[in-house]
């Protein structure tokens, strides 16, 4: 099926179920405490992109990010905020990598914007309006985390990426 359509065809819907999935499980397998959590649900969400172009990468996200809420919810509870954050990541995750090589500066910029637009922008500004907390008091412990997530994102991103644009993987949404 042809990927650039506006219709999710029936293989394209399999591997994203698939794929929301991965990202489920991937959410709650995290290492360290909540100051330096480690997180791997990226993988998930930047396959979401790699496969399906952006647009079909944001609803997924958006769909994966309602079922978690709804099957797993966090301590905090619901909020569209982190939900629109989801749909931008989808966003970014597809038109950087979406149809392109493999690359490790591909790979950088898009964690890289994912870290400074979502990350540290956008979620920072919603824990700010659930705590009612100073957005500069969040901000400061956060770039901290987020500059060691920028680092071994992009590594572990690109391994994968890499690795599947070298396998039979490749033409999973294509």
């Amino acid at each position: 099926m042809n990927t650039n359509s506006r219709v999710i065809s029936v293989h394209e819907m399999t591997w994203m179920a698939l794929l929301i999935a991965m990202q489920m499980v991937l959410s709650k397998l995290s290492i360290g405490s909540n100051t330096l959590k480690v997180g791997f649900s990226f993988i998930a969400i930047g396959l979401m992109g790699y496969y399906f172009g952006p647009y079909k990468a944001a609803i997924a996200n958006v769909v994966a990010d309602i079922i978690s809420n709804v099957v797993m919810p966090a301590p905090g509870g619901f909020f569209w905020g982190f939900t629109f954050s989801a749909l931008v990541a989808g966003l970014i995750y597809g038109f950087v990598l979406y149809n392109h090589k493999v690359t490790i500066l591909r790979t950088f910029v898009a964690v890289f914007l994912i870290t400074v637009i979502v990350n540290t922008g956008l979620n920072t500004l919603w824990i700010q309006m659930m705590t009612n907390l100073p957005y500069w008091t969040l901000l400061v412990p956060r770039i901290v985390k987020e500059l060691f997530s920028l680092v071994y994102q992009t590594g572990l991103l690109y391994f994968v990426l890499k690795w599947i644009s070298n396998s039979r993987f490749n033409r999973i949404g294509r």
